[in-house]
């Protein structure tokens, strides 16, 4: 039953590596989407786990439907909770982020300079070695957990440089300790704009 259901969640996750270079235009909303992925994972969740989310209220849309949203979010959270013991504490936040190019070329994906959510999420786990960040999107389907594809991360980065976001990860920064992700995403009201100065052949975009 356990390969049957590990061959199930393997074909689920190349069917989304397959549609995640697809756009969808409809803007999204980050609170629900943390809210049902938070939901979907407490059953897989350590008990003595702890969650705290920190989502301000009346965070602008994003340029990203809601199904690649939870999708995104999802499995950075799940990678997260399979970082983590019963002891650990998993932080999400959110926030508006104005981006300059210096800041945007900071993040893996397709990150302009402008307007965009900033999702964190910091675990208190064991953490990822420098040797290990540098390969997790360097090479496809590296992974050091047993019985995975690291199809996550592939999955992850496809979407977002789709929808023109970013995510980067990093260490967490003394006295702190676990994994930070980052994953910026731009927001709704910015996509017209570059629709428009690409079907009119603008030179301006990025510069």
């Amino acid at each position: 039953a356990k390969v049957g259901q590990r061959g199930i969640v393997f074909t689920q996750q190349l069917h989304q590596l397959s549609r995640s270079g697809q756009t969808r235009p409809q803007p999204g909303s980050v609170a629900p989407a943390l809210a049902k992925e938070d939901l979907r994972l407490r059953g897989a969740m350590p008990a003595g786990m702890k969650v705290r989310v920190d989502v301000p209220a009346g965070l602008a849309p994003v340029a990203m439907d809601a199904v690649p949203l939870q999708t995104v979010l999802g499995h950075v959270l799940e990678n997260a909770v399979e970082a983590c013991d019963a002891s650990s504490v998993i932080t999400v936040s959110a926030r508006p982020l104005e981006l300059n190019a210096p800041d945007a070329a900071a993040y893996l994906g397709r990150v302009s300079p402008g307007s965009h959510i900033e999702v964190t999420v910091h675990d208190t786990g064991s953490g990822i070695k420098p040797e290990v960040r540098s390969k997790l999107f360097a090479e496809p389907f590296f992974t050091t957990k047993v019985r995975h594809r690291g199809l996550g991360l592939a999955i992850i980065y496809r979407i977002l440089h789709a929808h023109r976001g970013g995510v980067r990860i990093d260490a967490a920064a003394p006295p702190e300790v676990g994994t930070v992700v980052r994953v910026v995403l731009p927001l709704a009201a910015a996509r017209p704009a570059i629709v428009q100065a690409a079907r009119h052949g603008s030179s301006s975009i990025g510069g």
